[in-house]
């Protein structure tokens, strides 16, 4: 309960910066890089509260088979599989260890500019929100494809080729207009979008976005990758393949671009199935345990602390009315909870991807 009332507190005051120092360095000033760097701070607030969870609390594991050096030191696009209610924050776990997680951004669905605390956060972070409506989504991506670009420190962009999280009607759809028209067969995706894909290549400077990472996420279900059982304390692991891909290697032209991205994801699909076999990756790279970072750990602490002193001020000064003050703000604690355990359910994700019309 402190827990998420200190996240709801210290979220919307984040924000409230936000918002003071981007009219100050932005609007005034016209300095977007040095409110960038700024920014990178604010964000890594809001997600590093999140990442205590999974961290600390939870204790969580993710073993990551990773042979590239360069990760964290250079832009790029991250593809990856969206098949858990968990998998966002072991991207997080990774972008953490990785030291590039104030600097992660997300092409996502254009309602979550409206959630407070990350929706909002995210408004001023060149988030690409996407309305799913082309004639919208060009523009986004011609302007925020731009500013990533023109980011001082290293920025990785995070792209689910398949659109929406993966779920057992999604895939039968999916499966169908597979065999329909021709396209591979894959056992645990979902047939990938390739539009804002081949788009996103059009846009690119090759020389500043230098490669493509593609993690191929396998959790192990002993415990369920979920949220409800992160917030009980409850251990969860998983596994995480990072094969780094120079740019330079994807073809031109949209076809051609749609074809290496399909291909690419049979490659996955195999590596999964593998996975989902065996419970191991069949891969050339022995996997790593990496313990976590402590930033995450002493940030908690410190707003944990700060809410719980603050309470106890409140209750010592103002008695009895404390109950009453009280009582209010831990019915929205309880409601927060509600609300952001419901959002990372499989079943509430966008029905985007069961559609049978496919790109």
């Amino acid at each position: 309960m402190i827990f998420f009332l200190t996240f709801l507190v210290t979220g919307l005051l984040v924000n409230l910066v936000q918002l003071l120092v981007y009219l100050l360095l932005v609007t005034v000033l016209g300095n977007r890089r040095l409110f960038r760097r700024f920014n990178y701070y604010c964000i890594y607030i809001i997600y590093g509260q999140l990442l205590f969870l999974v961290d600390w609390w939870s204790k969580a594991d993710i073993t990551i088979y990773n042979k590239s050096k360069s990760i964290g030191q250079e832009n790029a696009l991250v593809i990856m599989n969206h098949h858990y209610e968990l998998d966002w924050l072991y991207t997080w776990m990774a972008a953490d260890r990785w030291k590039i997680l104030g600097n992660s951004r997300v092409y996502v669905k254009k309602a979550i500019q409206y959630v407070p605390i990350i929706g909002w956060a995210w408004c001023f972070s060149d988030t690409l929100f996407l309305a799913r409506d082309w004639s919208q989504d060009q523009k986004v991506l011609d302007k925020v494809l731009d500013d990533l670009q023109d980011y001082s420190s290293p920025v990785v962009i995070l792209l689910f080729p398949e659109g929406t999280r993966y779920t057992k009607d999604k895939y039968l759809a999916s499966r169908d207009f597979a065999e329909k028209n021709g396209k591979p067969l894959l056992k645990h995706h979902l047939v990938p979008r390739t539009k804002g894909f081949t788009y996103t290549m059009s846009r690119i400077d090759k020389e500043k976005i230098t490669a493509i990472y593609d993690l191929t996420l396998g959790c192990e279900t002993e415990t369920a990758p979920n949220l409800t059982n992160a917030l009980m304390g409850r251990k969860t692991k998983a596994h995480m393949v990072v094969k780094r891909i120079d740019i330079k290697d994807v073809p031109e032209g949209d076809k051609e671009a749609a074809k290496w991205l399909s291909d690419l994801m049979v490659e996955k699909d195999e590596t999964l199935d593998h996975f989902h076999r065996t419970g191991k990756f069949n891969v050339d790279v022995p996997g790593e345990v990496v313990p976590p970072r402590p930033w995450t750990l002493l940030l908690s602490i410190f707003t944990n602390t700060a809410m719980i002193v603050m309470l106890l001020t409140v209750m010592m000064k103002v008695g009895t009315m404390s109950i009453l003050i009280g009582g209010p703000i831990m019915v929205l604690a309880s409601l927060g909870i509600k609300y952001f355990v419901n959002l990372t359910k499989a079943s509430k994700s966008s029905s985007y991807g069961s559609e049978k019309k496919k790109e």
